[in-house]
């Protein structure tokens, strides 16, 4: 019996390993098309920009233009807005506005944010809608925020 729960947390492990082996794929992709659009618009892949990015790729809810530079403090405020702004453009991010300030995530697997009303507390909601069948349109760009109350502010 031993060997068994040895087995099942080989099984768990495995699952987790190819979960966030999975997760790095997708920010690699991710990190990939943003790279390709600033191309595409003849931008170059700038030192501000590129920690912009990677900060944004390594946060999985909304962040500020101000979080963002001190997460950064190699570079100016300025220069963040201006990438944000830039990548914003390009729709390589989605821009919410989130307690009366612009937040910021990279455009990646679909989905949105719910906001708590009372709280602020935001949570990703997946989103199911396969907007590659949609004919007859291109560069289809879509934001959608929901808002309501948490089961602790209920």
């Amino acid at each position: 019996m031993a060997s068994e729960g040895a087995g099942d947390n080989t099984i768990a492990n495995y699952s987790q390993l190819c979960y966030y082996g999975y997760i790095i794929y997708i920010l690699i992709l991710i990190m990939e098309e943003a790279i390709k659009k600033l191309k595409e618009a003849n931008y170059k892949l700038t030192v501000p920009r590129l920690a912009v990015l990677r900060i944004l790729e390594k946060k999985h809810t909304p962040i500020s233009a101000r979080e963002l530079y001190k997460k950064i403090k190699s570079i100016d405020l300025a220069s963040v807005y201006r990438a944000l702004n830039l990548f914003e453009s390009l729709h390589i991010v989605n821009a919410e506005i989130i307690r009366a300030e612009k937040m910021y995530c990279l455009v990646a697997d679909l989905h949105h944010h719910i906001i708590c009303e009372k709280c602020h507390l935001v949570e990703k909601v997946e989103c199911h809608h396969s907007f590659n069948k949609i004919k007859n349109f291109t560069n289809i760009h879509h934001r959608l925020t929901l808002t309501g109350l948490c089961d602790k502010c209920h």
